[in-house]
């Protein structure tokens, strides 16, 4: 299950008043997570506030929000509830928590998404690149209104399977810890696909000028949105050989060469696999 930090459902999905105004304990930070889609355009969510240090135990939430947004057919506009909310210090129910999720499963909300990120940093210098990176407008979007003003800055979301949905996450510019969230449809057939080439040649791209701390999530990204796209998984690899994770990197390696055996005589060749060529695992993949 993949966790981002959120604090606010944009529209129906906005901050408890319980979480803003506790008196003894104050929030640090928010996560959020999808438990999973159903069929078409409905997505099952877990929203989590958590204490600042020493207010309360840290590691346990004093807010917690499990609920549903969906889209109906022939409708732009997402609808949404709770099924679990629970506040305060002491309120952590990890067993009503996981009988939640079980049941929402169990409704349908069980398939997994694709995620996607949007960092907050430089875009390589080709063309059109930042267009698809960091404009909505790739999705070809219908909603007219509801959008988030330019205090607003989109951060990445997670597509439903067929990629026809995408909850959307964006990130307050003055405030980082602050979420919206919104669900929209997605008209653009190959958003998903275009949006992986378009982060795996931004990795490429900012690694080649130096910045592989940057080029490094990026490579990750494109192999998240796109696991059936050989360049993400090759490009991944490449980016985990460069920071040291050389077994994750071999294992990428494995599934980009799975999808694309001509990868095997690049990476023989390919000065960013060096730390792995001494190793039989790289000389099966490659051979």
């Amino acid at each position: 299950m993949t966790v981002l930090p959120l604090a606010l459902f944009f529209g129906l999905f906005s901050r408890p008043a319980a979480a803003q105004n506790y008196s003894d304990v104050a929030v640090d930070h928010e996560t959020w997570s999808v438990i999973g889609w159903d069929d078409a355009c409905g997505v099952a969510f877990e929203h989590y506030y958590y204490p600042k240090l020493g207010d309360a135990m840290a590691y346990e939430p004093i807010s917690t929000r499990i609920g549903t947004a969906l889209i109906h057919s022939g409708s732009e506009k997402y609808v949404g509830r709770y099924v679990l909310e629970l506040d305060g210090a002491t309120s952590w129910d990890e067993r009503r928590v996981a009988k939640t999720e079980k049941e929402l499963k169990a409704a349908g909300y069980f398939r997994p998404g694709y995620l996607d990120r949007i960092q907050d940093a430089p875009i390589g210098n080709q063309p059109l690149l930042a267009e698809t990176i960091l404009s909505t407008s790739t999705l070809s979007p219908r909603l007219k209104t509801g959008w988030p003003g330019p205090e607003w800055r989109w951060a990445g979301g997670s597509f439903n399977p067929l990629a026809t949905c995408e909850l959307l996450v964006f990130e307050n510019r003055a405030n980082p810890k602050r979420y919206r969230l919104m669900l929209v449809r997605a008209y653009n057939s190959r958003v998903r696909i275009d949006r992986a080439y378009a982060h795996a040649s931004n990795a490429r791209l900012l690694f080649n000028a130096g910045n592989l701390e940057v080029a490094a999530p990026e490579a990750e990204t494109a192999a998240m949105l796109a696991p059936e796209l050989p360049i993400a998984r090759y490009e991944h690899a490449a980016m985990l050989a460069l920071t040291g994770r050389l077994n994750e990197s071999v294992d990428e390696l494995a599934a980009a060469v799975k999808l694309e055996p001509k990868y095997k005589a690049q990476a023989r060749e390919d000065l960013d696999f060096a730390d792995l060529r001494g190793r039989d695992d790289f000389k099966d993949i490659t051979k």
